[in-house]
């Protein structure tokens, strides 16, 4: 009997360690993996910058890779301070839902209520239409001039009013969806209003301070921000050029803030318990409509998630949720032009078990056969909002996309052209050898273009 005891003893001693060792296997295969894929989208892409993943609170992976400055040749740190640009949403729709369960607005109330000296454009625009992105307000290039002019100005609040009542609606609001900064630059004036404040103080009073999201704010252009990186723009190869500059005072509630990882992991945790958004609001939150609620993209499909992502001159984020798993994905760079959301679903594949394969860069056929000035010419967009320049320098083929650097693009055959770094395929449309147009492929999405 005893030998018989000692035997289950050490069987079960053994059935217990693997059992351990596989649940500390799994860990350390994801750190593993996530530590390959980060070298590889520093090298495949440019990507430079930190992955935060959590699960129920504990942090499963964190990395940076690449240089906080570029001129004094400085390493990437975990923990570092980037410009999150429209993540800044997230925060703008969670504090209007706070007011709204504070019986300080109605989500259906008119804007024009609280929002003095709008035109009679915005007479039947509500709270929630802005929120959701269907009240017909053009996204910042609705703005005349707005690159290359009003995006530099500190504009006070009048002067913004006065640029808004120079737009005309997209669409009769509600009928449609379109992406709009300008939507809740409104909303954020609108908090003003109601809480006789300005927004950074709301912010804090209301998430910051309960959180304890001490490195995280909102952005004044001449602020020196402890611990920020700088900010770059990709243009083509190894390419880089110091971000163009941009005033953040017409972004206010819309991209004005700047986070490090490991605040946005105690934001996206918010999301997964009751400590600060009860579960009434988070379900106003998360309540998709064209696939968006209140300051977030929703997605259903194969793994449900709220997530969100952010591009301002020099820096790119992106934050996902998932309320199954438990996990939160975090990515933050100091470069602009990089496509995070497709990194994001590449990470939460590993992150999630998924079928995925490691980025390869698409490799470029000889160039010799070709002339480039065959491809030179300015297209616009069947929309008529883009402009995409074709050009040919040394014997070398630039696109340019109006009020963005331009960039290389290489050629992948039977007209076809792609960017390295810069994310995009381009097929021109060539009929009896004259080019009629293009079709350009980025992040999933494709655009028309016609050759002016």
């Amino acid at each position: 009997m005893n030998l018989l005891k000692s035997s289950l003893s050490f069987i079960l001693i053994l059935l217990l360690t693997t059992s351990l060792k596989a649940q500390v296997d799994k860990p350390l295969s994801l750190e593993k993996d996530l530590h390959t894929y980060l070298e590889v989208i520093h090298e495949v892409k440019g990507f430079s910058g930190e992955i935060l993943v959590a699960q129920d609170g504990e942090i499963l992976f964190q990395e940076a890779s690449g240089l906080m400055s570029v001129e004094h040749e400085t390493e990437m740190q975990v923990g570092a301070n980037y410009r999150i640009a429209s993540i800044t949403k997230t925060f703008t729709g969670a504090l209007i839902t706070i007011a709204h369960d504070e019986q300080k607005l109605n989500l259906n109330d008119k804007v024009v209520t609280y929002v003095p000296g709008l035109s009679d454009t915005f007479d039947d625009i509500t709270i929630y239409q802005l929120l959701k992105h269907t009240s017909g307000v053009p996204h910042n290039e609705g703005i005349k001039n707005y690159w290359l002019e009003i995006s530099k100005l500190p504009l006070n609040r009048q002067q913004a009013i006065e640029e808004f009542n120079k737009l005309d609606l997209l669409f009769e609001p509600g009928t449609r969806m379109h992406y709009s900064s300008l939507g809740y630059y409104l909303l954020a004036l609108v908090l003003e209003n109601v809480y006789d404040s300005s927004f950074q103080d709301i912010l804090s009073k209301n998430i910051l301070t309960p959180l304890k999201m001490t490195d995280t704010g909102v952005l004044r252009n001449q602020q020196i921000i402890p611990g920020m990186t700088s900010g770059y723009h990709l243009v083509s190869d190894d390419s880089l050029l110091v971000a163009p500059y941009r005033n953040y005072s017409l972004l206010k509630g819309a991209g004005d803030m700047h986070s490090t990882s490991n605040d946005l992991l105690k934001w996206g945790n918010s999301f997964l318990d009751t400590k600060l958004i009860d579960e009434e609001v988070r379900k106003m939150i998360f309540t998709p409509d064209h696939g968006y609620g209140l300051g977030w993209y929703i997605d259903h499909s194969e793994l449900e998630k709220y997530y969100h992502g952010g591009t301002t001159w020099g820096y790119s984020s992106f934050i996902s949720i998932y309320p199954e798993s438990g996990a939160v994905i975090i990515l933050l760079s100091n470069v602009s032009t990089l496509p995070m959301e497709s990194i994001s679903i590449d990470v939460e594949k590993i992150v999630h078990g998924l079928p995925f394969e490691m980025p390869t860069p698409k490799k470029a056929i000889s160039a010799e056969s070709l002339d480039p000035d065959f491809y030179e010419g300015t297209f616009i967009s069947d929309s008529g909002k883009m402009k995409l320049r074709i050009s040919s320098q040394q014997n070398r083929l630039l696109a340019q996309l109006l009020g963005n650097p331009a960039f290389e693009i290489y050629p992948l055959g039977h007209h076809t052209f792609f960017g390295k770094k810069v994310e995009i395929e381009i097929r021109f449309i060539v009929e009896e050898n004259i080019i009629k147009g293009l079709e350009a492929e980025r992040m999933g999405q494709t655009f028309n273009f016609k050759k002016l």
